[in-house]
């Protein structure tokens, strides 16, 4: 496909030599912005009016100009053409102030993102549009706005460590800090995407991007469907979870359920459609065992949504939203959509009794439609701590969950806490959630994070399985996984890996070497990896950052460091350094102290990473 290619840089609303205030709404085809990669154009049915359009693996770069010491607001609406992937803009060439935000969602949605600069920005200073799915992308109405000046905090020591924010939402509190140490301490978790999907191998969106209907679907659960059918004849979870102790993951999470409605677990619901029914196996039961075996902390995915409801489309059966199977206004939709909430409901019941301990609940698909935000789902789903009397989609109270205390009808996320008191959940129920996620293979840029951050990628294009799976170059390399870990380690995050196992419950072979070969890499360097601390020095984007861990700083220096010598910024007072050595061999260090400063001398740029370990002479921060 012929490349457009758009190097006029027009100045939209005072844009001048630098920025204060631009719009760029894309219905002026000579507006700035150029293709780096791949194709794009505009289109009709943007936000308002027109739209930029990305082809997969795609990249457009739209030049800033930003003032020096300022702070900006930056706006602008994503849209993906399936939720299976995401587009990602990002700020780059910002000097520390990186930033990176997506959207995975198939509706129109608002992302907002404030950032500075610093009084050395005096040029560069872009946007970057990165698309990197199997269909189309697009975006429109990107504002950056001037909200200010900035000056630059100028630390004489340790960079203040910012506290995580505790809060209680729907009546429901956050976990507190001690009951998430331990996911903050574990770093790297295996996510697996399994289901009826694994046959087609056209991703786990499969059901909705084709339109398959409900009851043709099904059949790929049964032998009927020939060379796509889910036989799960070699499926042996202890072979997953050896994997991920290979790669050093220290949890692993199961879907239980993704869109499709398919449950990999045994439920008494009514209507439910099991791998019980069709294969007289409960495969969450194989896994959740073989993960206690194993000694991992153990993860269940859970969707709200059901694609096999057509009142998911049509909650009040008066306003049937745009959908890919055919569905249209019906009455009795309404109904359809209650029983949908209530299978979600007593499934997530069953889940949270009968394996055991269960240390995370991943909620994904919040959203009605697949286009308000998880927070406005969560007054069809009642993410709440109560059930509420006038809700028009009531669970019937055979089934309600009581509060042990006051005998009081429990809503989903106090259902949750009730049953299983110390799990963790992300926020995509509606709810606040325990800790944040960050979606997607793209880059990891910015400052420490305050709260829990949990990147989940794939390292493949979709989630569940797809035939590229199979084939190398399109396989995320050893090196680039190594570089979104070290970037999540210096900036205080976790990482969750995404596999997606065949129809017959085999790991493709290319993931699992790179993943074991990356697991090389984490146990060479584990002691700067497992319960450290982002820190205690904000990193330099593409250059090093830094973790901490007891009275030792562990310096990461990035891929694209370039030197021989590194002056790390200030310690706080009373520090001395005592010794200084590379992880993975022990091999010293020659580093020199004056003051405050420490510099490492005779580095080498390898184009790999590397990471330093500093003994000091006490605990840091103590």
């Amino acid at each position: 496909m012929k490349k457009l290619f758009c190097t006029l840089l027009t100045v939209l609303s005072g844009l001048c030599a630098q920025a204060q205030h631009f719009v760029l709404d894309f219905d002026d085809h000579n507006q700035g912005w150029s293709i780096s990669t791949g194709n794009a154009m505009v289109v009709e049915g943007g936000q308002k009016g027109k739209a930029l359009q990305l082809d997969p693996h795609s990249m457009v770069t739209i030049r800033m100009n930003p003032q020096a010491q300022t702070t900006y607001k930056l706006t602008a609406y994503l849209k993906t053409a399936a939720g299976d992937t995401h587009v990602t803009l990002q700020g780059t060439e910002l000097y520390g102030h990186e930033f990176s935000i997506s959207s995975a969602l198939a509706a129109w949605t608002k992302v907002e993102q404030v950032f500075s600069t610093d009084a050395g920005q005096r040029k560069g200073g872009r946007l970057e549009v990165v698309f990197n799915g199997s269909s189309r992308a697009w975006i429109d109405e990107i504002v950056v706005e001037r909200i200010g000046d900035y000056k630059a905090p100028v630390y004489k020591g340790f960079v203040p460590l910012k506290k995580r924010e505790v809060v209680t939402d729907f009546g429901v509190p956050m976990q507190p800090d001690d009951k998430i140490q331990w996911l903050r301490d574990a770093k790297l978790g295996l996510f697996i995407h399994w289901g009826l999907y694994a046959g087609p191998a056209q991703g786990e969106w499969y059901q909705q991007n084709k339109g398959i209907l409900p009851e043709d679907y099904r059949k790929l659960a049964y032998p009927e469907s020939g060379n796509e059918y889910f036989d799960a004849k070699v499926f042996d979870a202890r072979k997953w979870t050896a994997l991920a102790k290979k790669m050093g993951a220290r949890y692993a999470t199961l879907t239980t359920m993704h869109h499709d409605g398919y449950a990999l677990f045994e439920s008494h619901y009514m209507n439910a459609f099991t791998s019980k029914q069709t294969h007289n196996r409960d495969f969450v039961r194989e896994f959740v065992d073989a993960c206690h075996e194993d000694g991992l902390r153990v993860g269940l995915y859970k969707t709200l949504i059901n694609w096999r409801f057509p009142g998911y489309y049509d909650v009040t059966g008066t306003d049937c939203k745009k959908n890919t199977f055919g569905y249209t206004t019906a009455a009795w939709h309404k109904e359809n959509a209650r029983q949908m909430k209530e299978e979600l409901y007593c499934q997530t019941k069953e889940l949270l009794t009968n394996y055991g301990k269960i240390d995370i609940l991943f909620w994904d698909g919040g959203w009605i439609a697949q286009k308000p935000s998880d927070r406005e789902g969560a007054r069809v789903w009642e993410s709440y701590k109560y059930l509420t009397t006038d809700n028009p989609w009531p669970v019937n109270p055979l089934f309600q969950v009581k509060e042990t205390s006051t005998g009081r009808p429990l809503g989903l996320i106090g259902m949750c806490r009730q049953l299983q008191p110390d799990i963790l959940m992300n926020p995509r129920s509606g709810w606040v959630g325990d800790y944040t996620c960050d979606e997607g293979a793209h880059d990891v840029k910015g400052e420490i994070r305050s709260g829990l951050v949990e990147k989940c990628m794939s390292i493949s294009s979709f989630w569940g399985f797809s035939h590229e799976d199979e084939h190398p170059e399109k396989v995320l390399s050893v090196q680039r996984i190594k570089r979104i870990f070290a970037d999540c380690l210096i900036r205080n995050m976790i990482l969750h890996i995404n596999v997606g196992p065949d129809r017959h419950g085999n790991i493709p072979k290319v993931m699992e070497q790179r993943l074991t070969q990356f697991g090389d890499w984490v146990k060479e360097n584990q002691e700067a990896i497992y319960a450290t601390q982002g820190g205690p020095w904000q990193p330099k984007e593409n250059q090093y950052g830094f973790c901490y861990k007891d009275d030792v700083i562990y310096v990461y220096l990035l891929d694209g460091f370039k030197g021989t010598s590194l002056t790390l910024p200030p310690t706080d007072k009373g520090y001395q350094m005592v010794n200084a050595y590379q992880v993975a061999d022990k091999k010293a260090i020659r580093v020199t102290q004056r003051g405050r400063r420490i510099t490492l001398h005779q580095l080498q740029s390898t184009g790999d990473i590397q990471v330093i370990a500093l003994k000091m002479n006490k605990v840091i921060r103590q």
